[in-house]
């Protein structure tokens, strides 16, 4: 790891107040890590803000993360839990002690945006993403490949950093365009840009989810059982609750209720109704990270996922 990137841990590690797993007023203090504050991390912010965490006797710090920093701290012990499942299956098929536990989207939320005319015309331009490895790099990669262009070579990618820096720097003529997530395509619509294609009718994968440590999935498995259903009210809750869910998108993201609106309806169905994840969801990660030559040979969905911890923590709930 770079010096930097040690920096930045460290930092991320200081923000947080008392270790985790020690006690606030009788709940148990878990610290949850998500990529970017958007659309597709909603279920966490609804559920502290509706106190689906507390119902489940859970005090929870949220922090926004860069992907690759995320892994590390995951795979360090330095937090809890990560919402970023595509970054840690990717980091669990290198080997890293790492698994998804529930699967909170069944698509990426990302949409092509650029003031170009197609996919195609994007040759020879420079897209931005929001880091190295993470899902939106990736994801823009597929995107690209399905249309026939060769990323880093017909198409330059430009680190940037979080999805909202990517449109500063698109409105400031910097790039061409990138793959964003609600509400940006959105705010990027009103200055004139394009939402080229959404990456949901082209790649269905898990997107965001819970996931922990092997340490945490074998020794403290109750509570990761208790973030799940957590989870499960939360998705239940965007899903079931229109009205609600926009306010709250409004509110926590300080959006416009027509942005949040236009967010909401973009993405409501590509949230889970259950959490359980997919084992064909899985392979089809598996199958593209192989095509993509960062993986030599096939991995069993185990290396990756827990599958029985969802079915596990439902089952055991009054209800439901």
């Amino acid at each position: 790891m770079t010096s930097y990137s040690l920096l930045a841990l460290g930092l991320i590690v200081a923000t947080l107040v008392g270790p985790a797993g020690s006690l606030a007023q009788g709940l148990e203090k878990i610290r949850i890590v998500y990529a970017s504050r958007g659309l597709p991390f909603l279920s966490v912010f609804v559920a502290k803000e509706k106190g689906f965490y507390l119902k489940q006797g859970l005090d929870v710090d949220l922090v926004q993360v860069a992907p690759r920093l995320a892994i590390t701290a995951l795979a360090i012990n330095q937090v809890d839990y990560s919402m970023n499942i595509g970054s840690t299956m990717r980091a669990a098929m290198r080997g890293l002690p790492v698994r998804a536990v529930a699967s909170s989207t069944i698509a990426p939320f990302f949409a092509l945006v650029s003031k170009e005319k197609s996919v195609q015309d994007l040759k020879g331009k420079l897209l931005g993403v929001t880091d190295p490895g993470g899902t939106n790099y990736q994801v823009t990669k597929l995107i690209l490949s399905h249309y026939g262009l060769v990323p880093l070579k017909d198409v330059q990618l430009l680190t940037i950093g979080e999805e909202k820096i990517i449109l500063e720097a698109m409105l400031a003529g910097r790039i061409a365009g990138g793959a964003i997530s609600p509400p940006w395509p959105f705010e990027a619509e009103r200055q004139g840009f394009k939402i080229l294609v959404k990456a949901a009718d082209i790649l269905q994968f898990p997107f965001v989810g819970p996931t922990a440590h092997l340490d945490k999935i074998k020794n403290q498995r109750e509570q990761v059982k208790r973030v799940i259903r957590a989870e499960v009210d939360a998705l239940r809750f965007i899903r079931e609750r229109r009205q609600e869910s926009i306010e709250l998108i409004a509110r926590i993201f300080k959006m416009d209720r027509d942005i949040a609106q236009k967010s909401y309806d973009f993405t409501a169905s590509f949230f889970s109704k259950d959490a359980r994840i997919s084992p064909e969801a899985v392979k089809r990660l598996i199958a593209l990270e192989k095509e993509a030559g960062n993986i030599k040979e096939d991995v069993d969905v185990s290396q990756l996922a827990d599958l029985s911890l969802v079915d596990e923590a439902l089952r055991q709930s009054p209800g439901r």
